[in-house]
C-alpha cells in the first residue's frame, strides 16, 4: 500500500543526501545525560524494490525485513541510549495518524530548516504523556534493493551505451540504499531534543549490520 505522505518524506531524504553519510546533529537544549529513559515509537519502514530497469516499486515484505533487522540492531545500544520501552498502538487509524505526524515532523526539518521552533504533534505527545514518560524514540528506515539479475543487466547496460557513445555516456547505476532517521521527542519541553540522519549507498536497508554501523554513526557524538 502506497501512502502519500510517506512518499513525500522518502522523496525529501533522497534529495537531501551529500557527499557526507551522515547529516549534522540537531539538538534542543537537553544534555544526553538527562534523557534517562526512551519510549520506541513503532518504525517508519518504506523500502522499494527495483526488479525491472530502474524503476522502484515499495516493496511490503522487505519494508518488513528491514524494520525488523532496525530493532535487532537498536537492541545492541539498548543500555547506552537508555531504551527502556515500546509504545505499542493496537488501533489501525491511530497508528496511521502517528505516522503522517511523524512523516510530517522530519518534512519540517529537512526542507524547511526550523528545528529550534518546531514542536511536536498531538498524538505523539499525548501517547508520551499517557504513558507517564518524556522522551520518546523516532525511527525511521528507507531506500532501495534489486532483484537478482536486475543490478549485473544494468551494469551491462551501461557498459553497451559507453561504448554506443564512444565513452561520452555511461550511467552507473546504485545497486542499493540505506537511508536510517532517528529522532528523539521531548513531551515535557514540547519539541525535538535530538534530529540526524544516515545515508548509505551500496548498502542493504534490511541488513541489521548496515543499520548497526548507522545507529553508531548517528549517535556518535551525542551518546557517545
Amino acid at each position: 500500500m502506497k501512502r502519500f505522505s510517506i512518499f513525500i518524506l522518502i522523496l525529501s531524504s533522497i534529495l537531501f543526501v551529500s557527499c557526507s553519510s551522515v547529516s549534522k546533529i540537531q539538538t534542543s537544549k537537553v544534555k544526553p545525560y538527562e534523557i534517562k529513559e526512551l519510549q520506541k515509537f513503532k518504525t517508519i519502514s518504506y523500502v522499494e524494490l527495483i526488479e525491472s530497469g530502474n524503476d522502484a516499486v515499495f516493496n511490503d515484505s522487505i519494508s518488513k525485513k528491514s524494520e525488523n533487522a532496525l530493532s535487532e540492531a537498536l537492541m545492541n545500544y539498548k543500555d547506552k541510549i537508555s531504551l527502556k520501552g515500546e509504545i505499542i498502538v493496537n488501533d489501525t487509524f491511530l497508528q496511521k495518524q502517528i505516522e503522517l505526524e511523524i512523516s510530517f515532523l522530519y518534512y519540517s526539518i529537512d526542507a524547511q530548516d526550523i528545528f529550534s521552533t518546531l514542536k511536536i504533534t498531538p498524538k505523539i505527545d499525548s501517547l508520551l504523556e499517557s504513558k507517564g514518560k518524556r522522551f520518546g524514540l523516532i525511527t525511521i528506515v528507507s531506500g532501495f534493493t534489486r532483484a537478482k539479475g536486475n543490478y549485473g543487466a544494468q551494469i551491462a547496460k551501461g557498459i553497451g551505451m559507453g561504448i554506443a557513445t564512444l565513452g561520452f555516456y555511461s550511467e552507473t547505476p546504485i545497486e542499493s540504499y540505506s537511508n536510517l532517521c532517528i529522532m528523539i521527542v521531548d513531551s515535557k519541553e514540547n519539541n525535538i531534543a535530538f534530529f540526524r540522519k544516515s545515508s548509505l549507498k551500496e548498502e542493504e536497508p534490511y541488513d541489521s549490520e548496515v543499520l548497526k554501523k548507522q545507529i553508531f554513526d548517528i549517535f556518535e557524538g551525542y551518546f557517545w
